[in-house]
């Protein structure tokens, strides 16, 4: 009996003892002599006597926050929030019930903190464009906030303001995955509004037209329609969420997986104008360096062949469209214009063989080598092909947009370099010709079309 008495006395005596010390350790964090009162407090956790003590934790965590709240105080201690709310969640886990007592009798300003304190921070952060600095910021009040919530003494499950501003902040840090999960996390929950078939909330429609950018990245079709038409149903006025596929595939940077996108969306849909126009002008682009991209002549062919095709296949579905045409004659006229500085290359060659000889005993200069005048016939030769494979291309685009010059100035301007381009194909033509009745028809399509542009000129 005097044994149990005894400890009892004694258990009593350490308990006085530790109430005496967490009277001082209080005082001194009222006078926020917060270093003082840190080493008090690792002393009796160090201790093992008291290593169990809830309270101990729960002003270690308090006195963090302190710290963490004041920009000053969290120069010395940057590590202040998550030491604080580390204490927090081991007061919590020793002792639900007097954590939730502690915070019902001393208030949960201490604990908020941790919440408010950063999401403040984070924004003004956020509107300063430090987005890779808020970021981090906004998952920490984000943290404190799913803890705070979790005790149940605040909040909301998700807190859709901070979700938003932490996935953007993600975003605009280049961070679009991690911007996904933030992203994916509002649209789940919004589904409610979709089952009770009522709007979204304002603003939040960035939200789906962000995951449809990320899912139409990834490939991911499927999530990517079916989060469009989650947005078309909660912002039926955002004409987003109506936009045509190819749209989605003109906007991809890479190159290469552009070009793939839109050749797979034209096979699956041969009638779509814009997704072959898109196509078209993609692989005409890359005619204009055949030089680099398509080194021999076969596969120059077969490229050129390529984008012909696309171009009839856009003239049967746009008959009306001069341009089509149009464009399409420029294919072959490229090349043949194209030749001219391979041309002047080989008659240089020739100058300077001229240049160099001496005139024989009767007076005559050796005729220049036969690989470089053949060379040169074989070039105009091409050239001539290739003006007689576009020039009835550009013949039927010229009534098409001969009756769309008052449409406007730039109707007009295309018209206009329409009619330059075939004035410079006939003058080469009939330059290059060797048949006098030739000469003359190319002669007189000359005067005809710088007649006409004459006539267009001065409209």
């Amino acid at each position: 009996m005097k044994k149990v008495i005894l400890t009892c006395l004694t258990l009593s005596i350490v308990m006085i003892s530790l109430a005496q010390n967490l009277t001082k350790v209080k005082d001194a964090m009222s006078a926020k002599k917060y270093s003082e009162a840190n080493t008090m407090i690792d002393a009796f956790i160090a201790n093992p006597k008291y290593v169990k003590n809830v309270e101990l934790y729960y002003l270690k965590a308090k006195l963090h926050s302190d710290i963490a709240a004041d920009a000053e105080l969290e120069k010395a201690t940057p590590n202040a929030w998550a030491i604080s709310l580390e204490n927090f969640q081991k007061t919590a886990q020793m002792d639900a019930n007097k954590f939730l007592t502690y915070n019902t009798l001393e208030g949960s300003e201490k604990l908020f903190n941790l919440y408010v304190a950063p999401y403040n921070k984070a924004l003004k952060l956020f509107d300063a464009k430090e987005y890779d600095k808020a970021l981090p910021v906004f998952e920490q009040a984000s943290k404190a906030g799913e803890f705070i919530f979790e005790t149940k003494l605040g909040l909301t499950e998700l807190d859709t303001n901070l979700t938003l501003y932490t996935g953007f902040s993600a975003l605009l840090s280049g961070k679009e995955d991690l911007a996904a999960t933030y992203f994916t996390k509002l649209a789940k929950s919004f589904e409610n509004f979709i089952k009770k078939d009522t709007l979204g909330l304002v603003g939040y429609d960035d939200v789906y037209k962000n995951l449809m950018n990320y899912h139409f990245n990834k490939n991911n079709i499927a999530e990517f329609n079916k989060i469009r038409e989650q947005g078309a149903k909660l912002y039926p006025k955002e004409e987003y969420f109506t936009y045509d596929e190819v749209i989605f595939i003109n906007d991809i940077k890479d190159e290469d997986q552009k070009l793939k996108r839109i050749e797979a969306k034209v096979n699956a849909d041969p009638k779509n104008m814009e997704a072959i126009s898109i196509y078209t002008e993609i692989l005409f682009g890359k005619l204009l360096y055949a030089d680099s991209l398509y080194p021999t002549d076969a596969e120059y062919a077969a490229a050129e062949a390529k984008v012909v095709k696309l171009y009839e296949m856009m003239a049967n579905l746009a008959p009306e469209d001069g341009l089509i045409p149009f464009n399409t004659g420029l294919i072959f006229i490229n090349r043949g214009f194209k030749m001219n500085s391979k041309i002047s290359d080989v008659n240089d060659k020739i100058r300077k063989f001229n240049d160099a000889q001496k005139p024989d005993k009767a007076g005559k200069i050796p005729p220049p080598p036969k690989e470089l005048t053949a060379q040169r016939d074989d070039l105009r030769a091409k050239q001539l092909i290739a003006f007689d494979q576009g020039l009835p291309y550009l013949l039927k685009a010229q009534p098409i947009l001969e009756k769309k010059v008052g449409d406007g100035r730039m109707q007009l301007q295309n018209y206009k370099k329409l009619i330059d381009i075939l004035i410079e194909v006939y003058s080469s033509k009939r330059q290059t010709s060797k048949v006098a009745a030739d000469k003359t028809k190319f002669e007189a399509e000359e005067a005809k079309w710088n007649k006409e542009y004459d006539r267009v000129n001065s409209l």
